[in-house]
């Protein structure tokens, strides 16, 4: 639509028109100029407008930025939430459709909200239990917002008991120079009944997206359907015929290049490649296991018009620090991060940029001061007993976030020792000792019949291993040793108990021993799809008690056929 003025844009000044009536020639004459320079107006003006018309169809779309929200402004805020008992009933029988509700936010009451439930596998739970939901303020009364937010979410945390790991991990990826959404907390009733404390996240909306970039008209692609850019993704914002899909397939084909050198200019041609060794050394910092780098998982990709290239925004953020003694180069699942990775400047890169951050950004001292911060903020809104139980969590995070901090410092400070595997075969018969905790004991031993063992004792809760690195080619492998365990208990958290053998970076483990068992034979198999790849092998115990022992001689990396 056309303006009368736009700012920043001249509007040329009225052409004057001298009148002069000496006589009928002068006139005419005086008629002929008059004639010309309306004329030279009216091209001029025509012109003007023609050009005006092009620059706005030209000019990028853009959202005004939004204003700053309760998340940023209130350390927690009440939400209120009133459901028609129908709406309930609908919701109980599919979640996943928006009903109306009233929604009042702190005091702020909001008509005609959309709400759906909202969570995963693990994290889902139905409206008659603690749900987590989405809040749709403009779903059914376009431009509503409250207090700066369009489209929040609030999620129960059943798999973040410190109710901190989402805002922590948001908080150091936009310090890092990646869009990330704002988190907040909030106490939550449900018609009248408390839901008590719920997580605050920011929606991926075209709000979120004008505050971080240039043009906020690209396409926004979701999770949904698709998990990696060589899959069909779910188009959530952006404009155009179709859904999309064509950026998306442009960085695939780059990803999958075989010619090295012509891999890394093509996936620089569609992707922001300094954003994402940011994005990506970020996801293994902070053990985000869960995210794209790891496990193909809580991501958001959009694809920027002002620059032609997509970005990684990261999501799902609940899991963090979950694996302290983590790789900082582990194997990495998203197609996009392999593809670099595989790279010799790609890995020279990625190395440089996680130095870089972890001497910036990722500081223990910071990030503890930090949770401290908002643990004072929750404090005054909680009963006693459930700050209790949050700061007896959040101190187990504080433990794992500055054990994560000394084993990356450690790693990269220390250079590893890459064994070549030659032959079929390898004996695996010296490595080095890590992980082991304050409440492990871990011995080089030999038994009296001379064999030669790795034990690891777990006085309290232990998660304590012994790690070789080998330098392998593409192909398929095995990993196996004889393993002996006494008493070995589970510990109180966590998927992985007992004895294992492990290969660095993935969640795969041989069988779990646990309790008390004679010598046994635990084996690994695992593929290796790059040139020259440095894998890690690992034997580990995770318990709250009990010892294990590994027999060093009978450590083997096998090729398979």
């Amino acid at each position: 639509m056309l303006r009368d003025h736009e700012p920043g844009r001249t509007v040329p000044p009225a052409c004057p028109i001298v009148e002069v009536h000496h006589d009928r020639r002068d006139a005419l004459s005086c008629h002929k100029v008059e004639c010309s320079v309306f004329s030279f107006a009216l091209v001029f003006l025509t012109m003007a407008v023609s050009n005006a018309l092009v620059a706005l169809a030209e000019t990028p779309v853009r959202r005004p930025v939004p204003e700053s929200s309760f998340l940023e402004t209130n350390p927690v805020c009440r939400i209120q939430i009133e459901i028609a008992p129908k709406g309930i009933e609908h919701l109980r029988i599919d979640h996943r459709q928006y009903v109306r509700a009233k929604v009042r936010v702190d005091g702020e009451l909001l008509r005609d909200v959309g709400v759906h439930l909202k969570g995963s596998k693990g994290s889902f739970r139905r409206i008659d239990d603690k749900p987590s939901l989405t809040l749709d303020f403009d779903k059914f009364v376009p431009g509503q917002r409250a207090r700066g937010l369009t489209k929040p979410h609030l999620n129960n945390s059943v798999e973040d008991a410190t109710y901190l790991k989402e805002r922590l991990g948001s908080e150091l990826f936009i310090v890092a120079g990646i869009p990330a959404p704002r988190v907040g907390h909030a106490l939550v009733e449900l018609n009248g009944r408390p839901l008590g404390l719920c997580v605050v996240k920011e929606g991926f909306t075209e709000d979120f997206i004008a505050r971080h970039f240039e043009r906020s008209d690209g396409n926004l692609y979701d999770t949904e359907e698709g998990h990696d850019v060589n899959l069909r993704m779910k188009r959530q914002l952006g404009s155009g015929l179709g859904d999309g899909q064509d950026e998306l397939t442009r960085v695939a084909s780059a990803a999958f290049e075989p010619d090295f050198a012509r891999r890394w200019e093509r996936l620089d041609q569609s992707l922001d490649l300094g954003r994402f060794l940011t994005f990506m050394a970020l996801e293994v910092m902070i053990c985000h296991w869960d995210g794209y780098a790891l496990g193909q998982n809580n991501f958001r990709i959009y694809h920027d018009p002002a620059a032609g290239k997509i970005v990684f925004l990261p999501a799902g953020m609940d899991q963090l620090f979950a694996k302290p003694d983590m790789p900082w180069k582990p194997d990495m699942a998203g197609l996009v991060a392999r593809a670099i990775m595989e790279l010799p400047e790609g890995r020279a890169q990625y190395e440089s940029r996680f130095k870089s951050l972890l001497g910036t950004v990722f500081v223990s001292g910071y990030l503890t001061n930090r949770m401290d911060q908002i643990l004072a903020g929750l404090r005054p809104v909680l009963k006693r007993d459930v700050f209790r139980q949050l700061r007896r969590e959040a101190s187990e995070l504080r433990v794992r976030i500055i054990e994560r901090e000394r084993w990356l410092r450690k790693e990269l400070r220390e250079p590893l020792v890459i064994q070549t595997f030659e032959g079929d075969r390898l004996l695996l018969s010296n490595g080095k000792v890590d992980g082991a905790s304050a409440v492990a004991r871990m011995q080089e031993l030999t038994t009296p019949d001379g064999q030669p063992v790795l034990r690891i004792a777990a006085v309290g809760d232990t998660a304590a291993s012994w790690r070789t690195n080998v330098r392998l080619s593409p192909g398929q492998y095995r990993f196996q040793g004889h393993v002996k365990v006494s008493g070995v208990a589970r510990l109180g958290f966590g998927d992985n108990h007992g004895a294992a053998l492990r290969f660095g970076g993935q969640a795969e483990r041989s069988e779990n021993l646990i309790g008390s068992a004679d010598w046994k034979v635990l084996y690994l198999d695992f593929s290796v799809s790059a040139a020259d790849e440095e894998v890690t092998l690992i034997c580990e115990l995770r318990a709250s008690g009990g010892e294990s022992w590994f027999d060093k001689g009978s450590l083997k990396l096998m090729r398979l056929p």
